[in-house]
């Protein structure tokens, strides 16, 4: 994948990658297609990582990881944001956005219905958290939210 990316294989940066997403080295040595869904995303993500972008395009990164592979991969993905990188995701889980993303967007039936910060949706759409905004802009009427 580094190749596909015309990124230099660095074994030292490869293995402070798996290591961060507690991966073993050893599973380079099979093919991808012989793992399970959780650990087939957890090789994607490494290799989507060591690309070095600026910017990343993620859909539904956290699909199929246990709970401490979550919880490693959004370190990553902080760590990241600090380094200056763009990260571009996807996601059903309104936590995820809620505690990564600066901005968002709520797309239903084909219609941007929010676009800004996560707090914004809570503050413009009313609700105890997210998950109860995220419910009020959809149901609301087509062209009644920001």
């Amino acid at each position: 994948m580094l190749r596909l990316y015309r990124a230099p294989y660095d074994e030292a940066r490869v293995a402070r990658m798996f290591h961060a997403l507690d991966l073993d080295l050893a599973a380079l040595d099979r093919p991808a297609r012989t793992y399970s869904k959780g650990m087939t995303q957890k090789l994607g993500i490494a290799a989507c990582l060591l690309s070095g972008k600026e910017l990343y395009v993620l859909d539904e990164p956290a699909g199929g990881l246990d709970p401490k592979a979550r919880a490693m991969f959004k370190r990553e993905l902080r760590g990241l944001r600090r380094s200056g990188s763009t990260v571009f995701l996807t996601s059903h889980a309104l936590s995820d956005a809620a505690e990564l993303c600066d901005r968002m967007a709520v797309l239903h039936g084909g219609e941007l219905r929010f676009a800004g910060a996560p707090d914004e949706l809570v503050r413009s759409c009313g609700g105890a958290d997210l998950e109860h905004a995220f419910l009020n802009c959809i149901e609301a009427p087509r062209g009644a939210t920001s």
